[in-house]
């Protein structure tokens, strides 16, 4: 069995729940030495979040998915050519008389998994870029969205059971530069999968039913935010401020996962003063995840250690959670509509009522054309705002509309 240095022990994930180390330098610029800001937005009451920049923004849209064949074979293909992979290797990695030979099948295979990680990486800057100038639809951007997803759960899987099969060998263990490559590429392919590209994926495959997103683009990031089963989620990308080749700032410093906890601290202020979130890294990859499970939902966010910024980030808040404020109403003869908004592309909350009596009422819809969803028998319609202005249209089911112009979250 090889002897795993102490050094290998530092090269594994390693999460923190302790408080940021007194000291611990928090970097403020980026590599470059610029003093770019994250792209944090302060939110009263609950946890901040990442969004891209008003000035940035060249698309946004609500996109409702369907079953789509093609995309449910593409994925299940690709599943079933990631399970012959996978088994394939179990196999040869057993049948090897030597522990040479079972690292250079382990290198291999990690090869290839690093390859396949790389053209997943092309194939999400390029759907970005495609769908911000206008190339392809948002319905094409969310199905790359969804095979993407789809693809790193089966990669990562890949990754798991070449970790759990080397462990089961007697006399054989990874050596510390195949553990680093395992654990980078963990890392990596964490930030290309999302709660709302997954339910996507399961939308397209008819195993959930289908439910509106909120879909904002720019030139090297996304925003999806939906509202489903009483809660509100959010999955952003920011490419910019994901800087691969730079300088790893924070293991320029005595305590790396301190100054990670220090940084996190001043981008969401109102997770910690709650709890000190878990953070952990991955071998080499300069990505630093913290993660917690707080009062109003959950929270995980991932900064890059060249930048020192949140590029990809993913949110859950309970709907009972977020504060909201009546902020635009319209009434006809028999309808009345009361729109509560909470924070700009956060939830909103449609009401529809039978404006003599004040019971429910069921009617459908729709913002700014795009038809969102009905409010049923309950007269209420949680959904995602939009930036800037808009126009909330309710329709009853016997043809009378009340349309609501809103200002927009300020």
């Amino acid at each position: 069995m090889r002897p795993l240095p102490a050094v290998g022990v530092i090269l594994l994930m390693v999460v923190s729940v302790a408080a940021p180390v007194t000291g611990a330098a928090s970097p403020a610029q980026t590599a470059d030495g610029s003093d770019q800001l994250p792209q944090i937005t302060a939110v009263d009451n609950t946890t901040n979040h990442l969004a891209i920049p008003a000035s940035d923004v060249r698309s946004t849209t609500y996109n409702r998915s369907s079953i789509d064949v093609g995309v449910a074979v593409a994925a299940g293909s690709s599943d079933l050519r990631s399970d012959y992979a996978t088994t394939t290797f179990e196999r040869q990695f057993f049948q090897q008389d030597s522990e040479a030979a079972r690292d250079r099948l382990v290198d291999e295979t990690l090869t290839d998994i690093e390859s396949q990680r790389t053209s997943l990486e092309r194939r999400n800057q390029a759907a970005i870029q495609q769908y911000a100038s206008g190339v392809i639809t948002a319905t094409e951007f969310l199905r790359q969205r969804a095979l993407i997803d789809a693809e790193s759960r089966q990669l990562a899987t890949r990754l798991d059971r070449i970790r759990a099969t080397a462990g089961t060998a007697p006399d054989y263990s990874l050596s510390p530069a195949q553990r680093f490559r395992l654990e980078n590429s963990r890392g990596v392919l964490k930030t290309y999968r999302g709660p709302i590209s997954q339910r996507i994926s399961h939308e397209t495959a008819g195993t959930v039913e289908p439910n509106a997103v909120y879909v904002e683009a720019s030139s090297e990031g996304y925003m999806l935010s939906t509202v489903a089963d009483g809660q509100y989620t959010r999955e952003t990308y920011l490419g910019q401020d994901r800087e691969q080749t730079a300088v790893d700032q924070f293991a320029q410093t005595n305590d790396s996962l301190g100054a990670v906890n220090t940084r996190a601290e001043t981008l969401y202020p109102w997770l910690y003063s709650e709890q000190y979130p878990s953070v952990q890294t991955y071998g080499r990859s300069a990505i630093y995840q913290i993660q917690a499970d707080h009062s109003n939902g959950q929270l995980t966010a991932y900064l890059d250690g060249g930048t020192t910024n949140v590029f990809y980030e993913t949110q859950t808040l309970e709907l009972t959670t977020v504060d909201r404020s009546e902020v635009a109403a319209g009434v006809n003869q028999s309808v009345r509509v009361r729109v509560q908004q909470s924070f700009e592309s956060g939830p909103l909350l449609i009401t529809a009522t039978d404006n003599s009596t004040g019971s429910p009422t069921d009617a459908t819809v729709s913002i700014n054309g795009k038809r969102i969803g009905t409010t049923g028998t309950d007269g209420t319609l949680w959904t995602v705002e939009p930036r800037g202005e808009y126009t909330v249209t309710a329709t009853t089911q016997d043809g009378e509309q009340v349309r609501v112009p809103v200002s927009g979250s300020a």
